[in-house]
């Protein structure tokens, strides 16, 4: 399984997490679903592995219970990671 590994930045610098780069055809429908459950419950299944903490600033288990600002930027890495090379 091909991951990649991407550092949050801001007020969240030193969180990390680890996503798989590869999705399934659900989970890519259930991403671009535009309902926020489904998509955020298909984002999560990508997450390999994370430090991320909750709004108490105790780590937490279940990246869906981290701050969803921290989930919209570990987002958005994980898309311009996934863009194609250029070349």
């Amino acid at each position: 399984m091909e991951t990649v590994k991407l550092a949050l930045e801001g007020k969240y610098a030193g969180w990390t997490a680890e996503l798989r780069k590869q999705v399934s055809a659900r989970i890519l429908l259930d991403l671009e679903s535009g309902e926020a459950n489904r998509a955020l419950g298909a984002f999560s299944k990508l997450i390999v592995s994370h430090n991320f903490k909750g709004l108490d600033d105790k780590p937490v288990e279940d990246v869906l219970d981290a701050p969803v600002d921290a989930l919209t930027q570990t987002l958005d890495a994980w898309v311009k990671a996934n863009q194609p090379d250029p070349k």
